[in-house]
């Protein structure tokens, strides 16, 4: 095929809509149907599409062949087409020295561009026409690219479309579409067929290997993957229009999930019960379940009860471990056993001086580390299965006589109190049963953090403290004590505070199984994104980089945290940094005496950086020390005009390699970061970020601007998840590319409807390879609420936001009856729901305020929305 012309990609035809119904394939489409209200199209069809999975034909080029009259830059691909002539179908090539052509199987395509002008059409490949409904499409592609650099040499400008990646949209006519869409921040149209982003604000890019990369015109909170309503085909193009060597394999292109509702998606898993293994939380990576061992039975002795095992000299985890096992057993005879002549009965807890004999008797032992039984048994365990991992652990019983000992073994004293929380979890809830296992288990992520709320009174505190038991048998091990960032006094904490950290850390020091840390914004005083030329003298001078007062200031503040056991800090230069100028994104000092002394940001925050560094080694020596800088975001570097990169050149050549840099991928909220996003950020800082992840709530964020579908797509609202689980896209072994294994998922689980979230956070961060976000989330409700209230809790988010996407729309469209007589449906539903919620005996208090706050939240909309007037 010949070099198609830039104008038939980028310069479509904008059609009227058809008022006719067509056909694509087998199904009619009518164009009533829309991308934007996916509940405009019938759910077997959207389940139809959906069942389709990739629509790509040939995606990894495996089939194809060279035609023997065309030249080898012109092969033969079944559901593709050529474009240009310097396209290649390539293989890999045997011997040490061969470079690696493909990404899986044995083919791939490759462009190879050694001379470009700016006139120059791109080259690559152009997949057949893919047949489609309106809707949510995933489309991703695995590449690997060397010596790319722009065709447009004299501007000297970023790669922007050096490297070509397209969705083209086709009626069903096969006449193209308009692709503009619009972006609902800046509310202006932008071109929805270019799927180039990731790469577009890369300079140059010398070698990047083969790697995921999702296709995306734009970051959150724009509908990545929607396609105009009249689409009915689209056509794919990869290809390059600089000069450089691109390889692309492995093309996909789907109906995505996102096109059907909270109570779609969680319906296959009403009828089905989960196995043993889907029921633990989080996820074991290895679970091989064996018989069942009945611990207990009426005409049983006291001395038949189970036992806990300690070591001789029991760490604080280990103490903890015990701790929890026995409170769970106990809770289970007081359970059962109803008469009061069981009161007495509980699970006993011994440490090493005892004879085995005398425990022999339990039918159930739990051995947690290394004591005597351990050692005298010497049971086969499969340690090295562990041994490369720090806080691996086993679980694998031993049968001797009638007696099951259930050998907890980690490779430290946390590991065995993670050892004891899945152990947990294999009691049967209402019955003397244990559902033996053996369990090989380890964490992806080795630091799994949170934040404590922001106290305002006595009762926020407990129930934070309360909750840390609860978090650590998630498996997290990191609590931040975060900072306050409506008050404008960073710097005064009050007694509340300074009560909360001590007694968390006194927490985390007893129970063994919590880190604490601590987050300082030392910019947290100026107004958000506050321009410098506008500060007060004395809001300037409020906290300053080169006054030793300031950093004594600082200090101070961490003190608090540090003495009562924090061994973390992270140093905060987020949002409130002042700019210069009417960009944003262009932050700088603020004071003279700062720009004399340090000429210019970076140097500024590495003098402070390095202070900290120097005084943590010397007063708190092991304390590990995070920085989120001012670009905390791809798209604040692109916004940044060179000044980023300039910055972050000069600050990590002065800053320690173990200081860790925040990122939160290639927007604030990064609902899918791929290696293009972490690839970009870790060549500006020298070394992997450490993950700071926003997205636990930012689908559903209920804002005015800057929100999910809940601000900006009213059909999309009923997408939503008021328990959403952590659903995003990140790379396989995502661990690898965080700093020290770390991640840290922002919130804090105050409120019942987040502890349900962070299960999910928890499951994922454990297992990244095992985590299923539907699945994560309905064992959660269910473990919690059980199955019916499980479902009971999604039937009324259905209404929720069957509610709320009508307050949507009225309030963008007018309160049209249809809207009103629809919200009014979806009110009785919500009251009904509710009702049954108050009725249940697995509903807490604080889930049935929360629900009834959301509820009366949205009522109170609808009613507002209908007094501006309604439309007939």
């Amino acid at each position: 095929m010949k070099p198609i012309l830039l104008s038939f990609f980028c310069c479509l035809l904008i059609l009227n809509a058809c008022a006719v119904v067509e056909k694509t394939g087998e199904k009619y489409v009518s164009e009533g149907w829309s991308s934007s209200d996916p509940l405009s199209i019938p759910h077997d069809l959207r389940q139809a599409q959906f069942a389709k999975g990739n629509l790509v034909v040939n995606p990894s080029f495996e089939d194809g062949r060279q035609d023997a009259n065309k030249a080898a830059d012109n092969p033969v691909l079944p559901g593709w087409e050529t474009v240009g002539a310097h396209v290649q179908w390539t293989g890999q090539k045997s011997g040490d020295t061969a470079g690696r052509e493909v990404n899986s199987g044995s083919q791939a395509v490759k462009i190879t561009r050694h001379k470009a002008g700016e006139r120059d059409e791109a080259e690559g490949v152009l997949s057949d026409f893919l047949p489609v409904i309106p809707g949510n499409y995933n489309f991703s592609y695995h590449v690997r690219l060397k010596d790319i650099v722009s065709h447009k040499h004299r501007l000297g400008v970023k790669l922007y479309d050096a490297v070509v990646i397209k969705v083209l949209f086709f009626d069903g006519n096969k006449r193209p579409i308009d692709p503009n869409a619009m972006n609902p921040v800046s509310n202006s149209l932008i071109d929805n067929s270019d799927k180039s982003y990731s790469f577009s604000n890369y300079w140059t890019l010398d070698d990047f290997p083969w790697a995921k990369v999702h296709g995306r015109s734009y970051n959150y909170p724009f509908s990545e993957g929607d396609i105009p309503d009249s689409t009915r085909y689209v056509r794919l193009f990869l290809g390059l229009k600089g000069t450089g060597t691109m390889w692309v394999d492995d093309i996909d292109y789907r109906y995505s999930k996102w096109n059907f509702t909270a109570l779609e998606r969680f319906r296959p898993y009403f009828d089905r019960k989960l196995t043993l293994k889907e029921s633990i939380i989080p996820t074991p990576q290895s679970f091989q379940q064996l018989n069942d061992v009945v611990y207990y039975e009426d005409h049983y002795s006291a001395s038949d009860l189970p036992v806990i095992v300690l070591p001789k000299n029991p760490e604080p985890a280990e103490r903890t471990a015990a701790k929890v096992l026995q409170k769970k057993i106990d809770g289970m005879l007081n359970k059962v056993l109803t008469a009061k002549k069981h009161e007495a009965l509980r699970a006993r807890v011994v440490r090493n001086d005892f004879p085995i004999k005398e425990i022999l008797g339990a039918r159930l032992i739990f051995s947690i580390g290394k004591n005597q039984i351990y050692r005298q048994i010497k049971p086969d365990l499969p340690l090295n299965a562990i041994r490369d991992q720090q806080q691996g652990y086993i679980i694998k019983t031993v049968q001797i006589g009638g007696s099951h000992i259930v050998f907890l073994m980690g490779q430290t004293p946390v590991a065995n109190y993670y050892a004891a929380a899945t152990a947990l979890q294999l009691f049967e809830k209402d019955r003397f049963v244990y559902h033996n296992a053996t369990v090989i288990d380890y964490p992806d992520f080795l630091g799994r953090a949170l934040a404590f709320k922001n106290w305002r009174n006595t009762a926020e505190l407990k129930n934070d403290l309360e909750n840390i038991e609860r978090m650590s048998l998630y498996k997290f091990n990191t609590m931040y004590a975060g900072y306050d960032r409506k008050a404008k006094n960073w710097y005064q904490t009050d007694a509340l505070y300074q009560r909360g950290v001590t007694e968390a850390g006194n927490i985390c020091k007893k129970t063994g199984v919590m880190s604490l840390a601590v987050m300082a914004n030392p910019y947290s005083h100026f107004p958000f994104e506050a321009a410098a030329e506008s500060l007060s003298q004395e809001l300037r001078y409020t906290w300053t980089h080169s006054s030793p007062e300031s950093l004594d200031r600082l200090k101070d503040f961490l003190k608090i945290s540090l003495d009562a056991g924090a061994n973390t800090v992270m140093l905060l230069a987020d949002d409130f940094v002042p700019h210069s100028g009417n960009n944003r994104q262009n932050y700088s000092l603020y004071t003279a005496e700062d720009k004399r002394r340090f000429i210019n940001l970076q140097n500024a925050q590495a003098y402070v950086i390095n202070n900290l560094k120097q005084w943590l080694d010397v007063d708190y020596p092991g304390t590990r020390l995070e920085f989120c800088p001012p670009w905390y975001a791809n798209e604040h570097i692109d916004r940044g005009q060179g000044k980023a990169e300039l910055y972050f050149k000069e600050l990590t050549f002065q800053i320690p390699p173990e200081v860790a840099i925040i990122w939160t991928g290639p927007t604030i909220r990064s609902l899918s970061i791929d290696m293009a996003d972490l690839y970009r950020y870790r060549a500006l800082i020298g070394r992997w970020p450490m993950i700071w992840d926003n997205t636990l709530y930012a689908r559903n964020l209920e804002t005015k601007r800057y929100g999910g579908y809940t601000t900006y797509y009213p059909g999309k609202v009923r997408m939503c998840n008021l328990f959403e689980p952590f659903d995003t896209y990140r790379p396989p072994n995502f661990q690898k590319f965080s700093d020290g294994g770390r991640i840290y998922t922002n919130g804090n689980a105050y409120r019942e409807i987040f502890k349900a979230k962070y299960a999910t956070v928890a499951d994922y961060e454990w297992n990244t390879s095992g985590y299923q976000p539907e699945l994560a989330l309905w064992k959660v409700l269910c473990k919690t609420y059980g199955p019916i209230g499980a479902k009971e809790l999604l039937y009324f988010n259905d209404a929720y936001y069957g509610l709320y996407d009508m307050c949507l729309r009225m309030e963008i469209g007018g309160a049209k009856g249809v809207y009103i007589k629809k919200g009014n449906k979806f009110i009785n539903e919500l009251a009904n729901r509710l009702q049954r919620i108050s009725e249940s005996s697995w509903a807490n208090q604080a889930l049935l305020q929360e629900l009834e706050n959301f509820r009366g939240k949205q009522k109170k909309r609808f009613e507002r929305a209908i007094k501006k007037g309604e439309i007939p």
